[in-house]
């Protein structure tokens, strides 16, 4: 699944020069990483309000979202299967 890949490239981020990697960058820094997630979720918001819908820039949005909450849950080492199991625990 594309998620569990973008996990470990994250992982494997961790090491990585923030001056070379935005994500190491976001891994380094806990309240840009924290900003990042809080804009990108209003971007998302803003969107889905929209009273005319653009499908595509909507998807981009949410994918950067779905990046930056990424980032966050690597930072705290959560891991995505964690979030995975909650959901599925929802679900019954």
């Amino acid at each position: 699944m594309i998620l569990d890949e973008l996990e470990e490239v994250l992982r494997s981020r961790r090491d990585a020069d923030p001056d070379v990697s935005y994500t190491a960058k976001l891994l380094a820094d806990p309240e840009l990483a924290q900003r990042k997630i809080m804009e990108e979720a209003f971007e998302v918001c803003l969107e889905l309000g929209r009273p005319t819908n653009d499908p595509a820039l909507t998807a981009q949005e949410a994918a950067d979202l779905l990046y930056h909450v990424m980032v966050g849950l690597v930072a705290v080492d959560v891991p995505l299967a964690d979030v995975l199991t909650v959901l599925e625990e929802r679900r019954s």
